[in-house]
């Protein structure tokens, strides 16, 4: 039997760009070869031409040959990837050898709708990060899309490692989307992880910014492909992608190669289309559909002084809530270095227990009070003792927030440290005494036998005041460890 097969044939090329005639029967994202053995996929179709996106770097000549392959977009998934670094094609990146992929492992198109509304369920449970900061007052759901930004050396990577690394034993699988970084970057990324045992749940998918910016392009897109595949397992995925702003920049570039016209800040018309349609991929998933969470975490980096930039304004529009890194607060030494009064979390707040929420509120109402008193002390130097007491709980409470990096900080014990400046035994305490003793207190209350009976009472509390109450007995107790 005759087996026929499709051709076509270089009609120009622009750098990664090739427009080709032939092929009747093709379709976007169908693979094709030169017969130098180049690859490419269909990104647009013209009534004349086609549009193809080299993904090897090479020479490409007008009146070349193309073949159509079997293959489409997609990438091989499987529990093989954990603990490996691969490329948006799927081929291994970090030295270890051939993947140990079988014939059952399915092959995935990179592009699949969202699934509808039907498909998906209330988000109901919290992704607890072990950072004080974020599980009591900015809290995160399971399938939450929230954007993390803030400018340059802010600390958002250390921040993005602590939260991968303190998923350890709590059955959540990391998928880390590195798009465009430089390969120092991704190799150091990769023995922090593996130095914390990091690896043995997550998947890195990595492109350096020397590579071809078709297959920078497509890192977001594999990424979350492999999430949706535990995903679809019942398994809860978290997935950062890091970061959006190179994307949109490779995007554009992209476009502009290719003719199609600006618009604003000379992106592309669709650009809100493509990250609007990756990231509602993620989202907290009904049995019938496969059960399992994504939680989207998209990153960009922006210049602070001009927040009304076109690619973060959308970004923030497709997400449920965002977290402001400040490079100036992370210079002062707050780690995270988080700007709480401009971050939000738009559906974390239903997942937490009645006493975190309470809590919350009560801190959150401390902070928002000695913002505006601060304003007014700068002008008196006799301040009333309400004044005083309201300036020193905010100075307390900061200090508690501070966390170093790879410490993991138990859901109970972030609740009680920040439920002390409220107590009496706190009321002359200050910032440095905190700085020396917050450790110490820590641990007393998982392992002090009288501290402990607090700690394992905090589920049957209804309210903040109670536990308040309950720490009150505790003075006697911290008094000692903390001389």
């Amino acid at each position: 039997m005759n087996q026929t097969q499709e051709v076509g044939y270089v009609v120009s090329s622009r750098n990664f760009l090739v427009h080709l005639n032939g092929f009747p029967t093709i379709r976007v994202n169908d693979m094709l070869e030169s017969d130098t053995g180049l690859r490419g996929w269909v990104n647009s179709i013209y009534p004349d031409k086609i549009e193809v996106l080299m993904l090897d770097e090479g020479q490409v000549a007008p009146k070349q040959q193309f073949k159509k392959l079997d293959s489409r977009l997609s990438v091989t998934a499987g529990d093989f990837l954990l603990g490996r670094a691969i490329n948006p094609l799927g081929v291994p990146i970090d030295s270890k050898g051939l993947l140990a992929k079988t014939k059952d492992n399915p092959v995935l198109d990179l592009e699949t709708d969202a699934l509808g509304i039907e498909s998906r369920r209330f988000i109901t449970n919290q992704l607890l990060t072990g950072i004080t900061f974020i599980d009591t007052l900015i809290p995160l759901g399971l399938g939450q899309r929230e954007l993390v930004l803030g400018d340059a050396h802010s600390g958002k990577t250390g921040f993005l490692i602590d939260v991968i690394i303190n998923q350890k034993n709590t059955g959540v699988i990391c998928i880390l989307a590195l798009v465009g970084k430089p390969a120092v970057a991704v190799r150091n990324l990769i023995d922090i992880l593996r130095a914390n045992k990091a690896l043995d749940y997550t998947v890195l998918v990595a492109t350096s910014s020397s590579e071809p910016a078709p297959l920078i392009f497509l890192t977001p897109k594999t990424a979350m492909t492999i999430a949706e595949y535990f995903r679809k397992k019942g398994k809860d995925v978290l997935l950062i992608l890091d970061d959006m702003g190179s994307h949109a920049k490779i995007y554009r570039e992209i476009s502009l190669l290719g003719n199609k016209s600006p618009g604003r800040e000379s992106y592309p018309g669709d650009i809100f289309y493509q990250h609007a349609h990756l990231l509602e991929r993620a989202g907290n998933f009904l049995p019938a559909a496969g059960g399992g969470s994504i939680t989207a975490l998209p990153v960009v980096e922006l210049n602070l002084n001009d927040f009304t930039t076109l690619i973060p304004t959308n970004l923030m529009s497709m997400t449920d809530g965002h977290l402001l890194f400040k490079s100036s607060m992370h210079a002062q030494g707050q780690t995270p270095a988080i700007d709480i009064s401009l971050s939000v979390s738009r559906v974390g707040r239903q997942t937490q227990d009645r006493v975190s929420n309470l809590l919350s509120t009560r801190v959150r109402q401390v902070l928002s009070q000695a913002a505006d008193l601060e304003t007014i002390s700068r002008f008196s130097s006799e301040l009333p003792p309400q004044t005083q007491l309201i300036l020193r709980q905010k100075d307390l409470i900061m200090e508690i927030l501070k966390q170093d990096p790879l410490i993991k900080m138990p859901k109970e014990i972030q609740v009680i440290l920040l439920s002390l400046p409220f107590t009496t035994f706190f009321e002359d305490k200050n910032r440095l005494f905190v700085e020396k003793y917050k450790r110490i207190i820590a641990d007393a209350f998982q392992t002090n036998a009288q501290l402990l009976t607090i700690t394992k009472s905090l589920a049957k509390l209804i309210n903040d005041e109670e536990l308040i109450k309950l720490l009150e007995g505790a003075g006697p107790v911290l008094s000692k460890l903390c001389p």
